[in-house]
């Protein structure tokens, strides 16, 4: 109708089965829509063959600590869509605890953070000084990234096997914790 192509974003494209991926490709195929689906899974396994082939896809990585260090303290520092105005203080240790914790998800550190800023009560300043015990309480565990169908279930089994050999009882309870579940008792690492 305006002369313009049609951008269709699909966020979690694996959870379309077959039949719903293949709507679609009639209109990637003839330009009607361009396509953009993300997923967390490996496309290659979970986007079929034909969508697959006239798509580009991108592989995108966690974030650095650096980077989520980074983020975080942008969000300490902006008063229109950070915590600025709360006027938030973390202590360093917890700034690294939140970093490492979040393992590489700007997202598991952003709403930690702000978790921890709107539990904390200002002080006689009006600051609000987030401590280690502040940001431990705010995040529980750290974030693993699992799924139990897809290559990371086996990469976790690798760490584990790993951990056994080396004799490291403290890593092999560590990624037991993550790989093994009692059925349909809920992981306490990822909540899978």
């Amino acid at each position: 109708m305006n002369q313009q192509r049609t951008v269709l974003f699909i966020d979690e494209i694996h959870r379309f089965n077959k039949a719903q991926q293949d709507a679609i490709l009639p209109y990637v195929e003839d330009g009607t829509i361009t396509l953009i689906g993300a997923t967390t899974e490996n496309p290659s396994f979970e986007v079929i063959a034909p969508l697959l082939s006239r798509c580009r896809v991108f592989t995108l990585n966690a974030l650095t600590g650096e980077q989520v260090s980074v983020l975080v303290k942008r969000a300490l520092e902006d008063s229109e869509q950070g915590l600025a105005k709360l006027n938030v203080e973390v202590d360093e240790d917890a700034l690294k605890h939140l970093v490492a914790m979040a393992n590489g998800d700007a997202r598991i550190a952003l709403n930690a953070l702000e978790l921890a800023a709107m539990t904390t009560k200002p002080d006689g300043e009006g600051k609000r000084r987030i401590s280690l015990g502040t940001i431990e309480d705010a995040l529980q565990h750290r974030a693993l990234l699992y799924d139990r169908a897809g290559e990371e279930h086996y990469n976790q089994i690798s760490a584990l096997h790993k951990s056994l050999r080396g004799s490291d009882p403290d890593a092999a309870l560590y990624w037991l914790a993550g790989c093994w579940r009692p059925e349909k008792t809920p992981c306490t690492l990822c909540g899978g």
